[in-house]
């Protein structure tokens, strides 16, 4: 379970894995997830519209429910699969009244902070492997928002043989895996780690949007720890799923005809956005969430630094705030609430180097229905995907002080807390302490 699961509350949650809400998916009623939901570190029962979804955890997997965890049996045998969520989901969704484990956490974790999470993802594993005896393999989906809590965790835990880590878009590549056109690599894939009982921990990660398919096959050995040098690039990896990807795996004539009837529908939804325009820019408009570079953590996005996407987004809700109350002086938005840049980066034909460009024109059964540099609603509701709503709050000028420190906080990190504002200005030191880093 991830943190947009709740954006939207979890009254849309709750109907959302019930099936009770409305709709229907080529012409047969939404029936719900026929899957559970996992969280080890969510409390369920507080919260009205998500309590009577609630089974025991360690269970086979039940359809329509939220659990701690659950038993997979694979070939005849059980493999323990355990959720895990970022405990500052309270800060950046809305999760009504799920409680939430361990507290306080902060964005950047204190060491104490990050032994509190693991003791509390421990309990489950304990608990698995004390319910089924002959069970030797555990895997944790965890969604962090920050790959280094994951590497903090796989160094914690015991009994942990894979992390699957989510949340931070973070792209690991092995020797053979091929970046899509204009990514770049991260990190290494898998990332062995030690663990807390002197075991490797393998820990996965890809990009997001379904960019990448990741495929980890390894060997264990008789009492079901890793054999680290049992991986195979040929045979692991992040696979890009573009149309280059497709052709590499000679997969073409595997489409399953139900799937493709679902992208069709999606794709007619894409066209007639991507037909509305509202405007058109002669230059790429950065709304990434760190950068393009070959750095794991590259401070080139909106998480991280002032950018033209994140001064024209700020602009845009300081005029209409203005439109509603004149005596507006300055709008500050979250850099995490930006969910992705207006243009494309491509490696021009002849070139070694990607380049950021205005978004191409698209044609469609020979018309042109978005013209070169055009921004359209799709553009815009993939960029801006919350919808969020314009707040007007009358802050003390030491209030906004302390707003804008915090928005720099976080930094280095990745976090969605960087501010990018309109109607003021001010610069930063990185280096300084927390609470001292701003300069009006």
């Amino acid at each position: 379970m991830g943190n947009h699961e709740f954006d939207l509350g979890t009254g849309v949650l709750g109907g959302l894995i019930s099936g009770e809400a409305e709709g229907e998916i080529l012409g047969a009623d939404f029936a719900g997830t026929n899957f559970p939901y996992l969280s080890t570190n969510l409390d369920f029962s507080t919260d009205e519209n998500l309590a009577g979804l609630e089974v025991a955890g360690g269970q086979a997997p039940q359809p329509n429910s939220v659990t701690s965890s659950t038993v997979i049996d694979v070939n005849g045998e059980n493999i323990g699969v355990i959720g895990a969520i970022t405990p500052t989901l309270g800060s950046i969704s809305a999760p009504g009244n799920v409680g939430i484990s361990p507290s306080p956490f902060d964005t950047n974790p204190t060491a104490e902070q990050l032994d509190a999470l693991a003791r509390e993802i421990q309990l489950e594993v304990d608990a698995l492997l004390a319910a089924n005896p002959d069970m030797n393999k555990v895997v944790l989906l965890a969604h962090m928002q920050q790959l280094f809590i994951e590497e903090g965790l796989a160094e914690r835990l015991q009994n942990v043989d894979i992390i699957v880590a989510g949340g931070s878009n973070t792209r690991l590549f092995d020797e053979n895996d091929r970046p899509r056109e204009g990514d770049s690599i991260q990190g290494e894939y898998p990332q062995f780690i030690t663990n807390a009982g002197g075991t490797t921990t393998a820990l996965v990660n890809t990009d997001g949007s379904y960019k990448y398919v990741g495929r980890l096959v390894l060997d264990f050995d008789g009492d079901g720890n890793i054999i680290p040098e049992s991986y195979d690039p040929e045979i692991s990896g992040a696979y890009a799923t573009d149309d280059q990807g497709v052709a590499d795996l000679n997969a073409a004539g595997f489409i399953d005809p139900e799937i493709q009837e679902i992208a069709d529908a999606i794709e007619a939804q894409i066209i007639a956005t991507e037909s509305n325009v509202f405007g058109v820019s002669e230059v790429f408009l950065n709304g990434n969430r760190s950068g393009e570079i070959d750095e794991p953590l590259d401070l080139d996005g909106v998480r991280t630094q002032e950018t033209n996407l994140g001064n024209l987004t700020a602009d845009a809700n300081l005029a209409e705030a203005q439109e509603a109350d004149p005596t507006v002086v300055a709008s500050v938005k979250n850099g995490g609430g930006i969910r992705a840049s207006i243009g494309s980066v491509v490696v021009p034909a002849g070139g070694t180097e990607a380049v950021r460009i205005p978004n191409e024109e698209i044609v469609v059964d020979g018309q042109v229905i978005k013209p070169e540099g055009g921004i359209s609603q799709n553009d815009i509701q993939t960029t801006l995907a919350f919808n969020n709503g314009l707040t007007l709050l009358t802050l003390t000028k030491e209030e906004l002080v302390a707003v804008l420190e915090h928005g720099v906080s976080a930094l280095p990190g990745v976090s969605g807390q960087f501010g990018q504002i309109s109607g003021v200005k001010l610069s930063f030191d990185p280096d300084l302490p927390e609470g001292d880093r701003s300069d009006f």
